[in-house]
């Protein structure tokens, strides 16, 4: 869904299973995204490291899920501490981008699936930011994409119950 947004040269994140998927995760991998082993943290830290280096000194930027996984339409879960370590460790601004609850509204046994709204908030800025802003910066995220994502379902007619 948000393939159809991305900028270009944006890299994502996934997790290393992804590359046993047949043709999908060669081409991922070939496309220059970036493989985490969430399974091994030693591995893990090296491919964030790696990453840090490419938003700081090559004109690209990584496309990360900030909650790690997908939520399977149950809304926006808990944020992991990763993507925000990157983005302050590299000084670049975190560009939340926010779409409507979509699961349950989309058919996708059919050619027009079906409208996902999606909307992109204004930068966060982190230059000049130590991980001691971490916990800060977080919160300020997820409260941002919350009140965003509850309002891309009103116009969607796509409220989540309870």
């Amino acid at each position: 869904v948000f393939g159809r947004i991305v900028p270009y040269r944006t890299v994502s994140l996934g997790k290393t299973s992804l590359k046993w998927i047949p043709l999908f995760g060669q081409l991922y991998w070939l496309a220059g995204n970036v493989l985490i082993d969430r399974g091994n943290a030693r591995k893990a830290k090296r491919a964030m490291l790696t990453t840090t280096d490419t938003l700081q000194h090559k004109d690209m930027s990584i496309w990360v899920f900030a909650e790690g996984t997908r939520s399977h339409g149950k809304g926006l879960g808990p944020f992991k501490k990763g993507a925000f370590q990157m983005a302050i460790t590299a000084g670049v601004p975190i560009v939340p981008v926010c779409a409507n609850n979509y699961t349950r509204g989309l058919n996708l046994n059919r050619w027009h699936a079906g409208t996902v709204r999606m909307r992109a908030l204004p930068p966060i800025p982190t230059a000049g930011l130590t991980l001691d802003d971490l916990p800060t910066v977080m919160a300020t995220c997820e409260t941002a994409m919350r009140q965003l994502i509850d309002q891309l379902d009103r116009e969607a007619g796509t409220v989540q119950a309870g």
